[in-house]
Protein backbone atom coordinates (compact mmCIF):
# COMPACT_ATOMS: atom_id res chain seq x y z
CA UNK A 1 0.00 0.00 0.00
CA UNK A 2 1.35 3.50 -1.07
CA UNK A 3 -2.03 5.40 -0.71
CA UNK A 4 -4.33 5.48 1.69
CA UNK A 5 -7.66 7.35 1.70
CA UNK A 6 -10.37 8.19 4.09
CA UNK A 7 -13.48 8.91 3.10
CA UNK A 8 -15.78 10.78 5.52
CA UNK A 9 -19.40 11.46 4.89
CA UNK A 10 -20.81 12.88 7.69
CA UNK A 11 -23.17 15.86 7.64
CA UNK A 12 -22.82 19.17 9.08
CA UNK A 13 -21.44 19.41 12.71
CA UNK A 14 -21.69 15.73 13.08
CA UNK A 15 -17.43 15.15 13.11
CA UNK A 16 -16.34 16.56 16.18
CA UNK A 17 -12.52 17.07 15.94
CA UNK A 18 -11.84 16.08 19.63
CA UNK A 19 -14.19 12.75 20.22
CA UNK A 20 -14.47 9.34 19.49
CA UNK A 21 -14.01 8.35 15.89
CA UNK A 22 -12.04 11.67 15.14
CA UNK A 23 -9.28 10.72 17.33
CA UNK A 24 -9.01 7.34 16.25
CA UNK A 25 -8.68 9.09 12.49
CA UNK A 26 -6.08 11.29 13.95
CA UNK A 27 -3.82 8.35 15.29
CA UNK A 28 -4.64 5.86 11.80
CA UNK A 29 -3.43 9.05 9.85
CA UNK A 30 0.20 9.52 12.39
CA UNK A 31 0.66 5.69 11.72
CA UNK A 32 0.23 5.89 8.17
CA UNK A 33 2.32 8.64 7.90
CA UNK A 34 4.79 6.93 9.65
CA UNK A 35 4.80 3.94 7.85
CA UNK A 36 7.64 4.74 4.99
CA UNK A 37 6.65 5.38 1.76
CA UNK A 38 2.67 6.35 2.47
CA UNK A 39 0.83 8.96 1.69
CA UNK A 40 -2.60 9.97 3.02
CA UNK A 41 -5.34 11.75 1.61
CA UNK A 42 -8.57 12.62 3.38
CA UNK A 43 -11.78 13.21 1.18
CA UNK A 44 -15.66 14.69 2.05
CA UNK A 45 -17.73 17.06 1.14
CA UNK A 46 -17.55 20.65 0.99
CA UNK A 47 -18.83 21.40 4.73
CA UNK A 48 -16.17 19.37 6.43
CA UNK A 49 -12.82 20.71 5.15
CA UNK A 50 -12.74 22.96 8.50
CA UNK A 51 -13.56 19.87 10.83
CA UNK A 52 -10.83 17.89 8.82
CA UNK A 53 -8.28 20.78 9.11
CA UNK A 54 -9.36 20.82 13.12
CA UNK A 55 -8.88 17.34 13.27
CA UNK A 56 -5.44 17.01 12.03
CA UNK A 57 -4.23 20.00 14.42
CA UNK A 58 -5.82 18.11 17.20
CA UNK A 59 -3.95 15.12 16.16
CA UNK A 60 -0.59 17.60 15.87
CA UNK A 61 -0.60 16.41 12.02
CA UNK A 62 1.82 18.93 10.49
CA UNK A 63 -0.03 20.43 8.26
CA UNK A 64 0.47 19.55 4.00
CA UNK A 65 1.26 16.30 5.30
CA UNK A 66 -1.96 15.26 4.58
CA UNK A 67 -3.74 15.73 1.08
CA UNK A 68 -7.30 17.16 1.91
CA UNK A 69 -10.09 16.68 -1.39
CA UNK A 70 -13.47 18.14 -1.08
CA UNK A 71 -16.29 18.68 -3.55
CA UNK A 72 -16.45 22.16 -4.56
CA UNK A 73 -18.44 24.88 -3.24
CA UNK A 74 -21.13 24.37 -0.66
CA UNK A 75 -25.08 23.83 -1.71
CA UNK A 76 -27.23 26.66 -1.29
CA UNK A 77 -29.39 24.63 1.83
CA UNK A 78 -25.91 24.17 3.48
CA UNK A 79 -25.49 27.59 3.51
CA UNK A 80 -28.94 28.76 4.96
CA UNK A 81 -28.76 26.40 7.46
CA UNK A 82 -25.49 27.59 8.73
CA UNK A 83 -27.03 31.06 8.24
CA UNK A 84 -29.40 30.26 10.29
CA UNK A 85 -27.26 28.68 13.22
CA UNK A 86 -25.57 31.88 13.39
CA UNK A 87 -28.74 33.63 14.12
CA UNK A 88 -29.71 31.06 16.64
CA UNK A 89 -26.81 31.45 18.50
CA UNK A 90 -27.07 34.90 18.48
CA UNK A 91 -30.55 34.66 19.94
CA UNK A 92 -29.54 32.33 22.38
CA UNK A 93 -26.93 35.25 24.16
CA UNK A 94 -29.35 37.75 25.14
CA UNK A 95 -26.96 39.49 27.65
CA UNK A 96 -24.62 40.21 24.92
CA UNK A 97 -27.31 41.60 22.87
CA UNK A 98 -28.28 43.61 25.59
CA UNK A 99 -24.60 44.91 26.26
CA UNK A 100 -24.96 46.28 22.70
CA UNK A 101 -27.94 47.87 22.78
CA UNK A 102 -26.76 49.75 26.12
CA UNK A 103 -23.76 50.86 24.30
CA UNK A 104 -25.52 51.97 21.15
CA UNK A 105 -27.64 53.91 23.65
CA UNK A 106 -24.44 55.50 25.46
CA UNK A 107 -23.48 56.31 21.93
CA UNK A 108 -26.16 58.16 20.88
CA UNK A 109 -26.80 59.82 23.79
CA UNK A 110 -23.10 61.50 23.56
CA UNK A 111 -23.42 62.82 20.42
CA UNK A 112 -26.95 64.69 21.79
CA UNK A 113 -25.45 66.13 24.31
CA UNK A 114 -22.23 67.17 21.65
CA UNK A 115 -25.19 68.74 19.92
CA UNK A 116 -26.98 70.52 21.98
CA UNK A 117 -23.84 71.96 23.87
CA UNK A 118 -22.66 73.61 20.59
CA UNK A 119 -22.79 77.20 20.46
CA UNK A 120 -22.61 77.41 16.85
CA UNK A 121 -26.31 77.87 15.03
CA UNK A 122 -25.40 76.06 11.51
CA UNK A 123 -24.55 73.30 13.65
CA UNK A 124 -27.56 73.21 15.80
CA UNK A 125 -30.07 73.65 12.64
CA UNK A 126 -28.23 70.30 11.03
CA UNK A 127 -28.95 68.74 14.01
CA UNK A 128 -32.43 69.76 14.51
CA UNK A 129 -33.31 69.32 10.84
CA UNK A 130 -31.29 65.47 10.71
CA UNK A 131 -32.97 64.59 14.01
CA UNK A 132 -36.71 65.64 12.58
CA UNK A 133 -35.84 63.48 9.49
CA UNK A 134 -34.94 60.21 11.36
CA UNK A 135 -38.38 61.14 13.39
CA UNK A 136 -40.37 60.97 10.35
CA UNK A 137 -38.41 57.82 8.92
CA UNK A 138 -38.65 55.88 11.98
CA UNK A 139 -42.45 56.86 13.53
CA UNK A 140 -44.08 53.95 11.39
CA UNK A 141 -41.60 51.22 12.85
CA UNK A 142 -41.85 52.76 16.02
CA UNK A 143 -45.59 53.13 16.34
CA UNK A 144 -45.77 49.23 14.80
CA UNK A 145 -43.03 48.04 17.03
CA UNK A 146 -45.39 49.54 20.42
CA UNK A 147 -48.84 47.87 19.41
CA UNK A 148 -46.36 44.79 19.17
CA UNK A 149 -45.50 45.34 21.98
CA UNK A 150 -48.91 46.20 23.77
CA UNK A 151 -50.60 43.12 21.99
CA UNK A 152 -47.64 40.61 23.49
CA UNK A 153 -47.97 42.33 26.93
CA UNK A 154 -51.82 41.68 26.68
CA UNK A 155 -51.91 37.88 25.39
CA UNK A 156 -49.32 37.01 28.47
CA UNK A 157 -52.09 38.48 30.51
CA UNK A 158 -54.81 36.84 28.95
CA UNK A 159 -53.61 33.47 28.64
CA UNK A 160 -53.67 32.21 32.30
CA UNK A 161 -57.48 33.22 32.32
CA UNK A 162 -57.97 32.05 28.72
CA UNK A 163 -56.66 28.79 29.87
CA UNK A 164 -59.55 27.97 32.03
CA UNK A 165 -62.04 27.38 29.21
CA UNK A 166 -61.75 24.22 27.47
CA UNK A 167 -62.85 25.59 24.14
CA UNK A 168 -59.36 27.77 24.30
CA UNK A 169 -56.83 24.45 25.92
CA UNK A 170 -58.94 22.43 22.73
CA UNK A 171 -57.72 24.93 20.39
CA UNK A 172 -54.06 25.08 22.00
CA UNK A 173 -53.62 21.45 21.47
CA UNK A 174 -54.80 21.62 17.83
CA UNK A 175 -52.24 23.92 17.09
CA UNK A 176 -49.32 22.23 18.71
CA UNK A 177 -50.81 18.73 17.22
CA UNK A 178 -50.65 20.92 13.76
CA UNK A 179 -47.14 21.94 14.66
CA UNK A 180 -45.85 18.14 15.42
CA UNK A 181 -47.02 16.78 12.11
CA UNK A 182 -45.92 19.60 10.05
CA UNK A 183 -42.54 18.51 11.40
CA UNK A 184 -42.71 14.89 10.54
CA UNK A 185 -44.05 15.71 6.71
CA UNK A 186 -40.99 17.53 6.70
CA UNK A 187 -38.89 14.93 8.09
CA UNK A 188 -40.69 12.53 5.85
CA UNK A 189 -39.06 14.96 2.67
CA UNK A 190 -35.25 13.45 3.93
CA UNK A 191 -33.82 16.61 2.91
CA UNK A 192 -30.41 15.72 4.79
CA UNK A 193 -30.22 12.23 3.38
CA UNK A 194 -30.82 13.85 -0.27
CA UNK A 195 -28.02 16.40 -0.23
CA UNK A 196 -26.05 13.95 1.47
CA UNK A 197 -26.77 11.73 -0.99
CA UNK A 198 -25.87 14.27 -3.73
CA UNK A 199 -22.83 15.42 -2.28
CA UNK A 200 -21.04 11.98 -1.78
CA UNK A 201 -22.32 11.13 -5.22
CA UNK A 202 -20.38 14.10 -6.54
CA UNK A 203 -17.31 13.17 -4.14
CA UNK A 204 -16.92 9.53 -5.14
CA UNK A 205 -17.07 10.95 -9.28
CA UNK A 206 -14.05 13.72 -8.00
CA UNK A 207 -12.05 10.71 -6.57
CA UNK A 208 -12.49 8.22 -9.09
CA UNK A 209 -11.05 11.00 -11.63
CA UNK A 210 -8.26 11.14 -9.84
CA UNK A 211 -7.33 7.65 -9.34
CA UNK A 212 -4.83 7.47 -6.87
CA UNK A 213 -5.88 5.54 -3.98
CA UNK A 214 -4.88 1.86 -2.97
CA UNK A 215 -7.33 1.56 -0.01
CA UNK A 216 -10.01 3.95 1.83
CA UNK A 217 -11.00 3.47 5.23
CA UNK A 218 -14.54 4.46 6.06
CA UNK A 219 -15.37 5.01 9.43
CA UNK A 220 -19.60 4.58 8.97
CA UNK A 221 -21.54 2.26 7.68
CA UNK A 222 -24.33 4.85 6.98
CA UNK A 223 -22.81 5.39 3.81
CA UNK A 224 -23.55 3.69 0.33
CA UNK A 225 -22.34 6.21 -1.98
CA UNK A 226 -18.62 4.00 -1.57
CA UNK A 227 -20.00 1.15 -3.83
CA UNK A 228 -18.55 3.47 -6.94
CA UNK A 229 -15.18 4.05 -5.35
CA UNK A 230 -12.36 2.84 -7.11
CA UNK A 231 -10.07 1.02 -4.84
CA UNK A 232 -10.68 -1.36 -1.94
CA UNK A 233 -12.90 0.16 0.89
CA UNK A 234 -12.14 -0.91 4.86
CA UNK A 235 -14.94 -0.14 6.95
CA UNK A 236 -15.52 0.04 10.31
CA UNK A 237 -18.99 -1.44 11.44
CA UNK A 238 -19.04 -0.45 15.23
CA UNK A 239 -22.74 -2.32 15.78
CA UNK A 240 -26.50 -2.78 14.05
CA UNK A 241 -28.08 -1.77 17.03
CA UNK A 242 -31.38 -2.34 15.24
CA UNK A 243 -31.14 -5.89 15.30
CA UNK A 244 -31.08 -6.02 19.77
CA UNK A 245 -33.52 -3.40 20.02
CA UNK A 246 -36.12 -3.15 16.80
CA UNK A 247 -39.38 -2.24 18.90
CA UNK A 248 -36.99 1.55 20.26
CA UNK A 249 -36.08 2.14 16.29
CA UNK A 250 -39.46 2.36 14.47
CA UNK A 251 -39.42 6.30 14.08
CA UNK A 252 -39.54 8.25 11.26
CA UNK A 253 -35.96 9.39 12.25
CA UNK A 254 -34.81 5.99 11.10
CA UNK A 255 -36.18 4.87 8.29
CA UNK A 256 -33.90 3.28 5.58
CA UNK A 257 -31.11 3.19 7.69
CA UNK A 258 -30.94 -0.48 7.97
CA UNK A 259 -30.98 -0.40 3.98
CA UNK A 260 -28.54 1.85 4.15
CA UNK A 261 -26.06 -0.22 6.48
CA UNK A 262 -26.59 -3.37 4.82
CA UNK A 263 -25.63 -1.29 1.15
CA UNK A 264 -22.48 0.42 2.72
CA UNK A 265 -21.37 -3.15 3.90
CA UNK A 266 -21.80 -5.06 0.39
CA UNK A 267 -19.74 -2.35 -0.82
CA UNK A 268 -16.87 -3.45 1.48
CA UNK A 269 -13.99 -5.36 1.23
CA UNK A 270 -13.29 -5.68 4.54
CA UNK A 271 -15.06 -4.80 7.66
CA UNK A 272 -13.65 -3.89 10.98
CA UNK A 273 -15.41 -4.23 14.96
CA UNK A 274 -15.06 -3.76 18.41
CA UNK A 275 -16.35 -7.03 19.64
CA UNK A 276 -16.42 -10.56 18.59
CA UNK A 277 -20.53 -10.11 19.56
CA UNK A 278 -20.97 -8.21 16.94
CA UNK A 279 -18.39 -10.32 14.44
CA UNK A 280 -20.48 -12.98 14.81
CA UNK A 281 -24.35 -12.15 15.37
CA UNK A 282 -24.95 -8.82 13.48
CA UNK A 283 -22.44 -9.53 10.79
CA UNK A 284 -21.76 -13.10 9.80
CA UNK A 285 -24.95 -14.35 10.86
CA UNK A 286 -27.77 -11.52 10.51
CA UNK A 287 -25.79 -9.73 7.33
CA UNK A 288 -24.16 -13.32 6.00
CA UNK A 289 -20.44 -11.43 5.98
CA UNK A 290 -18.19 -14.26 5.46
CA UNK A 291 -16.17 -14.41 8.57
CA UNK A 292 -12.82 -14.05 6.82
CA UNK A 293 -13.98 -10.64 5.77
CA UNK A 294 -14.34 -9.32 9.29
CA UNK A 295 -11.59 -8.88 12.00
CA UNK A 296 -12.42 -7.74 15.67
CA UNK A 297 -10.26 -4.71 16.50
CA UNK A 298 -10.80 -3.93 20.20
CA UNK A 299 -10.74 0.42 21.47
CA UNK A 300 -7.57 2.05 23.28
CA UNK A 301 -8.01 2.78 26.73
CA UNK A 302 -8.90 6.98 27.17
CA UNK A 303 -6.79 8.87 30.09
CA UNK A 304 -8.75 11.89 30.55
CA UNK A 305 -6.15 13.23 32.25
CA UNK A 306 -4.72 14.25 28.93
CA UNK A 307 -7.75 16.86 28.41
CA UNK A 308 -7.86 18.59 31.85
CA UNK A 309 -7.22 21.78 32.56
CA UNK A 310 -5.56 23.03 35.50
CA UNK A 311 -3.53 21.30 38.27
CA UNK A 312 -5.45 17.72 37.83
CA UNK A 313 -7.25 18.42 41.57
CA UNK A 314 -10.90 18.42 42.58
CA UNK A 315 -10.93 22.61 43.51
CA UNK A 316 -9.33 22.83 39.93
CA UNK A 317 -12.27 20.43 38.35
CA UNK A 318 -14.55 22.58 40.45
CA UNK A 319 -13.26 25.97 38.62
CA UNK A 320 -13.20 24.52 35.58
CA UNK A 321 -17.12 23.68 35.82
CA UNK A 322 -18.09 26.80 37.20
CA UNK A 323 -16.44 29.07 34.78
CA UNK A 324 -18.15 27.13 32.38
CA UNK A 325 -21.44 27.63 33.90
CA UNK A 326 -21.24 31.08 34.03
CA UNK A 327 -20.01 31.76 31.15
CA UNK A 328 -22.88 29.79 29.67
CA UNK A 329 -25.83 30.64 31.64
CA UNK A 330 -27.60 31.80 28.58
CA UNK A 331 -28.54 28.61 27.57
CA UNK A 332 -28.72 25.87 30.60
CA UNK A 333 -31.52 25.87 32.89
CA UNK A 334 -31.90 29.22 35.11
CA UNK A 335 -31.34 27.11 38.30
CA UNK A 336 -27.73 26.35 36.90
CA UNK A 337 -27.14 30.27 37.60
CA UNK A 338 -24.81 31.00 40.23
CA UNK A 339 -25.16 27.14 41.46
CA UNK A 340 -22.12 25.91 43.19
CA UNK A 341 -21.10 22.14 42.73
CA UNK A 342 -18.67 22.66 46.06
CA UNK A 343 -20.53 20.01 48.38
CA UNK A 344 -22.65 18.50 45.49
CA UNK A 345 -22.35 14.85 45.30
CA UNK A 346 -23.46 13.30 41.79
CA UNK A 347 -24.12 10.47 39.68
CA UNK A 348 -22.89 10.72 36.11
CA UNK A 349 -23.68 9.33 33.02
CA UNK A 350 -22.03 10.83 29.75
CA UNK A 351 -23.77 9.51 26.72
CA UNK A 352 -26.54 10.85 23.90
CA UNK A 353 -30.03 10.53 23.96
CA UNK A 354 -30.82 7.63 21.53
CA UNK A 355 -33.62 5.18 22.66
CA UNK A 356 -31.05 1.88 24.11
CA UNK A 357 -29.45 4.18 26.04
CA UNK A 358 -31.52 3.87 29.05
CA UNK A 359 -31.93 7.40 30.47
CA UNK A 360 -35.21 6.70 31.02
CA UNK A 361 -34.19 3.56 33.07
CA UNK A 362 -31.97 5.53 35.19
CA UNK A 363 -33.86 8.38 35.95
CA UNK A 364 -36.90 6.09 37.23
CA UNK A 365 -33.94 4.68 39.52
CA UNK A 366 -32.34 7.72 40.29
CA UNK A 367 -35.62 9.24 41.68
CA UNK A 368 -35.89 5.72 44.28
CA UNK A 369 -32.40 6.79 45.07
CA UNK A 370 -33.34 10.15 46.38
CA UNK A 371 -37.17 9.93 47.58
CA UNK A 372 -36.94 6.43 49.00
CA UNK A 373 -33.31 5.33 49.93
CA UNK A 374 -32.24 9.38 51.00
CA UNK A 375 -29.23 9.67 49.35
CA UNK A 376 -28.64 13.36 48.84
CA UNK A 377 -27.32 13.38 45.01
CA UNK A 378 -27.97 14.61 41.81
CA UNK A 379 -28.41 13.20 38.39
CA UNK A 380 -25.67 14.77 35.71
CA UNK A 381 -26.53 13.87 32.46
CA UNK A 382 -24.56 14.67 28.82
CA UNK A 383 -27.60 14.04 27.02
CA UNK A 384 -29.62 16.97 25.67
CA UNK A 385 -33.60 17.11 26.39
CA UNK A 386 -34.93 19.57 23.72
CA UNK A 387 -36.59 17.13 21.22
CA UNK A 388 -36.65 14.25 24.14
CA UNK A 389 -40.59 14.65 25.21
CA UNK A 390 -40.31 11.23 27.09
CA UNK A 391 -37.77 12.06 28.92
CA UNK A 392 -38.73 15.63 29.77
CA UNK A 393 -41.85 14.22 30.71
CA UNK A 394 -40.72 11.59 32.85
CA UNK A 395 -38.44 14.84 34.75
CA UNK A 396 -41.78 16.68 35.38
CA UNK A 397 -43.71 13.81 36.15
CA UNK A 398 -41.19 12.96 38.86
CA UNK A 399 -40.83 16.79 40.11
CA UNK A 400 -36.96 16.31 39.10
CA UNK A 401 -36.22 19.75 37.04
CA UNK A 402 -33.87 20.49 39.95
CA UNK A 403 -32.34 17.10 40.64
CA UNK A 404 -31.68 15.76 36.68
CA UNK A 405 -29.34 18.13 35.13
CA UNK A 406 -28.59 18.39 31.60
CA UNK A 407 -25.11 19.93 30.41
CA UNK A 408 -25.15 19.05 26.90
CA UNK A 409 -22.16 19.14 24.27
CA UNK A 410 -19.26 20.43 26.85
CA UNK A 411 -15.73 20.94 25.60
CA UNK A 412 -13.67 17.93 26.83
CA UNK A 413 -11.87 19.78 29.55
CA UNK A 414 -15.36 20.40 31.25
CA UNK A 415 -16.38 16.81 30.17
CA UNK A 416 -12.55 15.53 32.61
CA UNK A 417 -14.03 18.17 35.22
CA UNK A 418 -17.25 16.79 35.89
CA UNK A 419 -16.01 12.91 35.48
CA UNK A 420 -13.62 13.73 38.47
CA UNK A 421 -16.06 15.58 40.59
CA UNK A 422 -19.10 12.67 39.88
CA UNK A 423 -19.16 10.55 43.20
CA UNK A 424 -19.98 7.49 40.92
CA UNK A 425 -20.08 7.19 37.13
CA UNK A 426 -23.79 5.48 35.75
CA UNK A 427 -23.49 3.71 32.12
CA UNK A 428 -26.47 1.69 32.18
CA UNK A 429 -26.70 1.05 28.05
CA UNK A 430 -28.96 -1.35 26.64
CA UNK A 431 -26.06 -2.31 23.94
CA UNK A 432 -23.09 -1.18 23.21
CA UNK A 433 -20.57 -2.46 20.28
CA UNK A 434 -17.38 -1.76 22.46
CA UNK A 435 -16.39 -1.71 25.65
CA UNK A 436 -17.93 1.62 26.80
CA UNK A 437 -15.58 4.51 27.04
CA UNK A 438 -16.88 5.50 30.05
CA UNK A 439 -15.23 3.31 32.51
CA UNK A 440 -11.50 4.30 31.61
CA UNK A 441 -12.79 8.12 31.75
CA UNK A 442 -13.95 8.01 34.93
CA UNK A 443 -11.19 5.77 36.11
CA UNK A 444 -8.05 7.89 34.62
CA UNK A 445 -9.29 10.74 37.48
CA UNK A 446 -10.29 9.04 40.34
CA UNK A 447 -14.05 7.57 39.79
CA UNK A 448 -15.13 4.71 39.69
CA UNK A 449 -18.12 2.98 37.61
CA UNK A 450 -20.74 0.54 37.67
CA UNK A 451 -22.40 -0.36 34.45
CA UNK A 452 -24.60 -2.75 32.20
CA UNK A 453 -23.64 -6.58 31.60
CA UNK A 454 -24.07 -6.56 27.78
CA UNK A 455 -22.11 -8.83 25.79
CA UNK A 456 -19.28 -6.56 25.05
CA UNK A 457 -18.53 -6.09 29.05
CA UNK A 458 -18.61 -9.71 29.37
CA UNK A 459 -16.04 -10.26 26.76
CA UNK A 460 -13.60 -7.94 28.49
CA UNK A 461 -14.15 -8.29 32.54
CA UNK A 462 -13.06 -11.97 32.97
CA UNK A 463 -13.14 -11.90 36.88
CA UNK A 464 -16.57 -13.05 37.93
CA UNK A 465 -15.98 -11.29 41.46
CA UNK A 466 -15.51 -7.67 40.04
CA UNK A 467 -18.36 -8.73 37.26
CA UNK A 468 -20.86 -9.29 40.25
CA UNK A 469 -19.47 -6.42 41.84
CA UNK A 470 -19.61 -3.59 39.36
CA UNK A 471 -22.44 -4.48 36.57
CA UNK A 472 -25.81 -5.27 36.73
CA UNK A 473 -28.76 -5.92 33.98
CA UNK A 474 -29.80 -2.84 32.37
CA UNK A 475 -33.64 -4.22 32.33
CA UNK A 476 -33.58 -5.30 35.97
CA UNK A 477 -33.88 -1.97 37.57
CA UNK A 478 -33.90 -3.11 40.93
CA UNK A 479 -30.33 -4.83 40.51
CA UNK A 480 -29.54 -1.20 38.67
CA UNK A 481 -30.53 0.16 41.86
CA UNK A 482 -28.92 -1.87 44.13
CA UNK A 483 -25.18 -1.73 42.17
CA UNK A 484 -25.86 2.22 42.47
CA UNK A 485 -26.62 2.09 45.99
CA UNK A 486 -23.43 -0.26 46.76
CA UNK A 487 -21.63 1.87 44.76
CA UNK A 488 -22.45 5.62 46.10
CA UNK A 489 -21.75 3.74 49.87
CA UNK A 490 -18.52 2.10 48.78
CA UNK A 491 -16.73 4.45 46.62
CA UNK A 492 -13.41 3.56 47.55
CA UNK A 493 -13.60 0.23 48.00
CA UNK A 494 -15.01 -0.17 44.41
CA UNK A 495 -12.14 2.22 42.58
CA UNK A 496 -9.55 -0.42 44.81
CA UNK A 497 -11.30 -3.48 43.06
CA UNK A 498 -11.07 -1.87 39.45
CA UNK A 499 -7.50 -0.98 39.67
CA UNK A 500 -6.46 -4.08 38.24
CA UNK A 501 -9.14 -3.64 35.01
CA UNK A 502 -8.11 -0.51 34.27
CA UNK A 503 -4.41 -1.32 34.55
CA UNK A 504 -4.56 -3.71 32.02
CA UNK A 505 -6.82 -1.52 29.92
CA UNK A 506 -4.37 1.35 29.92
CA UNK A 507 -1.54 -1.41 28.56
CA UNK A 508 -3.82 -1.31 25.34
CA UNK A 509 -2.82 2.20 23.85
CA UNK A 510 -4.64 4.05 20.46
CA UNK A 511 -1.39 4.61 19.04
CA UNK A 512 -1.77 0.64 19.56
CA UNK A 513 -5.09 0.31 17.68
CA UNK A 514 -4.06 2.69 14.86
CA UNK A 515 -1.16 0.16 14.39
CA UNK A 516 -3.55 -2.68 13.97
CA UNK A 517 -5.45 -1.17 11.66
CA UNK A 518 -2.62 -0.33 9.31
CA UNK A 519 -1.39 -3.71 9.26
CA UNK A 520 -4.94 -4.61 8.19
CA UNK A 521 -5.40 -2.16 5.61
CA UNK A 522 -2.13 -3.41 4.47
CA UNK A 523 -3.19 -6.79 4.10
CA UNK A 524 -6.32 -6.02 2.40
CA UNK A 525 -4.65 -3.38 -0.05
CA UNK A 526 -2.03 -6.84 -1.15
CA UNK A 527 -5.14 -8.86 -1.51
Amino acid sequence: MRKLGIFLGFTPKQLVPHEGIARLIGFIVKGALSAEGVSVTIAGPSWLKSEIQALLEDAKVPSGFVKIVTTRGEPFIVRLWKLSERFRRAKAKPKQKKNRIKRAALKVSSLAVYWLSTTSTTLFLAGAILVAALAVIFAIPAILTLILLVCTYAIKRALPRLSRYRAFRHLMREISEFNLEFKRKVRTLRIVDRVQDRELKRLVSKLNRRADTDVWYVPSMFWPQVAGLTGKVVMAAPDIVFYEHPGQYTSSDFEGSLDRITGSIAAADHLICYSEYVRSHHLVERQQVPAERVSVIRHGSIDTREVEAGTGDRQSALDVLHTYLNANQHRLPAYLNGFSFDDVDFLFYSSQARPHKNIEGLITVYEKILREHFRPVKLVLTAKFDTQSRIRELITKHGLENDVLSLSSVPNHVLAALYRLARLSVTPTMFEGGFPFTFSEAYSVGTPSVMSRIPVVTEVIQDQFLLDQMTFDPRDRKEMLEKILWGIDNRDLLLKQQLPLFETLQLRSWTNVADEYIALIRKVAGE
